[in-house]
């Protein structure tokens, strides 16, 4: 991007060529919308000139989850069995997991309708931002969580509601919460459904910084602009050892810093970065 009125015009032309809002359903996510965010997000991935994603939703919400009404018409036609009586809900589930097993697809193909898109926006290889306008309920959540970072509005609500609907969060959040604030708060949130307003996200570390409510679009996009005009390929490589160091020791994330360091060597950008110390100027990333 040029400079912020540029980033502000850019801003609203995407708004008006990408997603449809549903103020009726606080932007609930079905499959229409679903292959919209998937299309969305695919184009973003392959413009080189696209190097930052904000993600943000029509007030007053974020997101209110995946839609009910279809959850409902899902279930009357649906005809599943009863739970079993005689065995625990975890010997249950394990016969589940066995089964799953054993059948021969991939992982990604076992994870079906609107829970793929949580998975997609955690693997996109560019800086992605959640700007949580307001409430951020069930998939919502998941849907912020996913982001690399979240800013909030003082409007913004997050609740993992799920268990009040008797479900269980498939939306990637049982991976994401225990390692951005424990267990026990996890369970905590994903127990009880209850909602968090956005000063308490902030102070569990769930968002990074939270605006008053007419500042947070503005906020969000300067913040982005800088971003953009960083070295995004470094980024890149930076959010992939984030990840596989989560669960590994720190000799085996030094051992797996050392290929990503050479790619970034090879970079354009960081020829640039060196350049432009050397010429006391300030560098022209061009995220490649």
């Amino acid at each position: 991007y040029g400079d912020h009125r540029d980033l502000h015009k850019e801003y609203r032309r995407q708004r008006q060529m990408c997603i449809r809002d549903s103020p009726k359903t606080r932007n609930a996510i079905g499959e229409e919308m679903m292959g919209e965010l998937n299309d969305e997000l695919d184009r973003l991935e392959s413009d080189p000139a696209l190097r930052v994603v904000v993600l943000t939703g029509t007030d007053p919400a974020f997101c209110s989850g995946a839609n009910v009404k279809s959850m409902g018409r899902e279930n009357e036609s649906s005809g599943n069995q009863p739970l079993p009586k005689d065995r625990s809900p975890w010997d249950v589930l394990q016969e589940q997991w066995d089964l799953q097993a054993t059948r021969t697809r991939r992982p990604q193909d076992e994870i079906e309708g609107v829970r793929a898109f949580p998975l997609k926006l955690h693997n996109l290889q560019k800086p992605s931002i959640a700007a949580v306008n307001g409430p951020a309920i069930g998939l919502g959540m998941g849907i912020a969580l996913s982001c690399d970072i979240r800013f909030a509005s003082q409007k913004a609500q997050f609740s993992e509601m799920f268990v009040r609907r008797g479900l269980i969060p498939a939306d990637g959040s049982c991976w994401q919460l225990p390692r951005m604030i424990g267990l026990g708060n996890t369970f905590m949130l994903q127990y009880t459904g209850d909602i968090l307003e956005s000063d308490a996200a902030e102070k569990l570390n769930i968002v990074s910084k939270t605006f008053p409510h007419d500042e947070l679009i503005e906020s969000t996009l300067s913040f982005a602009q800088t971003i953009a005009q960083g070295a995004t390929y470094s980024m890149s490589l930076i959010k992939k050892l984030i990840y596989r160091s989560l669960d590994t020791d720190l000799a085996e994330s030094l051992r797996l810093a050392g290929p990503a360091q050479n790619l970034a060597r090879r970079s354009h950008d960081h020829k640039e970065g060196i350049k432009s110390f050397v010429e006391k100027r300030s560098p022209n990333f061009i995220g490649r």
